[in-house]
């Protein structure tokens, strides 16, 4: 199992049209999020404006939940899904026109060739072969593998796995993705 514990000095913020986005992961290392080379990628994004459309990623399953604000997506022919902080992850397709009604934070989960998920979760929370990644909205201890990580809020616990186990957020909440890598 290898463990990466990510803090705000290893991410990387840029602006886009409607604000601005913070990658805290993109894998494989080496990955282009700008030339759309990537398999993963794990971001919070700020939505600066009331009104904004995201960017199409053609062959992108993406998943959203605000952190905090709200916002209403609206997909071309689809009844608008309108989200509060920490929702159930909704997920969609990076290739569909995506207009975005409200301002808030986000966090997002992009898989491009790999299957996963992101979903919300607390107590013992599973470890799965592949990439799995916590995101910690408020700080707290997670433990894995008889080591505690003191997580302070925005930091990610990046876990490497080539078995099943399982990491103990306490009371803690957090945003779990997950990515079957080989």
């Amino acid at each position: 199992m290898n463990i990466l514990h990510l803090k705000a000095q290893d991410f990387v913020t840029t602006a886009w049209s409607g604000g601005t986005t913070t990658q805290l992961l993109i894998w494989p290392e080496g990955s282009d999020y700008g030339r759309r080379e990537f398999a993963v990628r794990i971001s919070s994004a700020v939505v600066a404006l009331e009104e904004s459309d995201f960017t199409p990623l053609e062959g992108v399953q993406r998943y959203i939940t605000p952190l905090s604000g709200g916002f209403t997506l609206t997909h071309p022919g689809k009844t608008p899904v309108v989200m509060a902080p920490l929702d159930p992850p909704y997920c969609f397709s990076g290739e569909e026109s995506t207009h975005c009604l409200g301002k808030a934070t986000d966090f997002n989960l992009m898989l491009k060739g790999v299957a996963g998920e992101m979903v919300r979760c607390n107590g013992i929370c599973p470890i799965r072969p592949g990439l799995n990644a916590f995101y910690a909205p408020e700080a707290g201890e997670f433990n894995l593998s008889g080591q505690c990580y003191c997580m302070a809020p925005g930091e990610l616990l990046v876990v490497f796995a080539e078995n099943t186990a399982t990491i103990d957020l306490g009371q803690n909440h957090c945003l779990a993705c997950y990515a079957a890598i080989s």
